[in-house]
């Protein structure tokens, strides 16, 4: 990962702290975490009688297969699901959302789209934050804890804490998730958007978390199964296959990605990985391939030359896609796309086309 990922820290020894997070899952005590894991699911198992025991929020990826296979299946609780649905669903995205329901034997609640909304939003978030999935990400971060609340539950689990495992503000490894949307990466909507093409308090009332004080009032405990399970996004993929979970292989392959197992649910939301690139120098290619070497699957040198040829590509239907949710003419799209760019990484010539003034692995040239 380079230094330019917000949130992301060195060491003198150049080694960031997403690195040193995951080497630290070596030397944690597994067996007492589990343990309290355990104790957990103990303390609310059988509360509500034969109904729910807990809310798992789930997307439907190979995350979600795996935390759902190891609430169910290991700590035999019986959870509802809650999930955001898609501007745009791939058709593998759909069906293993629809296997989590048909293999774990799971009910899910799904919050489906205000597609007005999403549409002036996805627009706005995009020219005035280059963050363009804002709408679902802050759904994401807010509805679970919102229906968990108002089911009456008092266990949530989400996946693993972003911000800890790969760098952002919050540096405390904590099994609580109280703080996630609170963690910088979905700001709150600025008031300016209030009014435009209608949109309105009501339409935005969703996007809203609810505050700490509110969650303890509910005795709400949400939490990060990574803080109690060693967490590796390549072995969950491993486990989830194993359940019925599919790649976008045989449906799509994506153009600026090196696997086709991550965030595969939609073809849109690549255009917010994308931008990272634009801001940061790196986006999912690098990502991924931190991972693989973070896990001892691949070597720095092996994935360098790979981060170089795919990280640049820009996937034609994720713009297509974008551009017709948002009625977005294409050259609209890279007016508001060239604003984007960082002029510290990027430099742009007479006939409007960027080029890297950096080296993968190396830097600034």
């Amino acid at each position: 990962m380079p230094d330019t990922r917000p949130g992301l820290i060195f060491t003198e020894n150049s080694i960031c702290s997403a690195c040193i997070n995951y080497e630290k899952q070596t030397t944690t005590n597994w067996d007492e975490r589990f343990n309290e894991l355990k104790k957990l699911c103990e303390k609310y198992r059988g509360t509500n009688g034969n109904g729910y025991d807990c809310a798992i929020a789930v997307s439907g990826g190979k995350d979600s297969h795996f935390q759902v296979y190891y609430m169910k299946e290991i700590m035999k609780m019986n959870p509802i699901l809650l999930a955001v649905g898609n501007t745009d669903w791939t058709e593998t995205g759909r069906k293993n959302l629809e296997n989590l329901s048909d293999t774990f034997s799971c009910e899910i609640l799904q919050l489906n789209l205000n597609k007005n909304a999403a549409r002036i939003i996805a627009k706005k978030s995009f020219e005035d934050m280059g963050q363009p999935t804002w709408y679902m990400d802050s759904l994401i971060y807010a509805y679970p804890y919102n229906m968990a609340m108002k089911l009456g539950l008092k266990l949530l689990v989400y996946g693993e804490n972003i911000t800890y495992a790969y760098g952002g503000k919050f540096k405390t490894e904590t099994p609580s998730a109280m703080l996630q949307p609170f963690n910088d990466v979905v700001k709150t909507y600025p008031d300016e958007w209030l009014g435009v093409s209608g949109l309105s308090e009501k339409d935005l009332q969703s996007t809203i978390p609810p505050s700490v004080e509110d969650c303890k009032k509910s005795d709400l405990e949400p939490i990060y199964l990574s803080y109690f399970v060693p967490w590796d996004s390549h072995h969950n993929y491993q486990v989830a296959k194993r359940w019925g979970f599919q790649h976008l292989s045989h449906e799509y392959i994506r153009e600026g990605s090196i696997e086709q197992y991550n965030q595969i649910d939609s073809i849109s939301y690549l255009l917010n990985l994308y931008l990272k690139y634009l801001k940061f120098a790196h986006s999912t290619a690098t990502e991924m391939a931190s991972r693989w070497i973070r896990a001892g699957l691949k070597t720095r040198e092996e994935m360098i030359p790979m981060v170089e040829e795919y990280d640049k590509k820009l996937d034609q239907g994720t713009v297509e896609k974008f551009c017709e949710f948002t009625r977005l003419s294409i050259s609209e799209f890279w007016t508001i796309m060239d604003k984007w760019y960082n002029r510290e990484f990027f430099e742009q010539d007479k006939d409007g086309v960027w080029h890297e003034k950096f080296k993968v692995g190396k830097g600034l040239i």
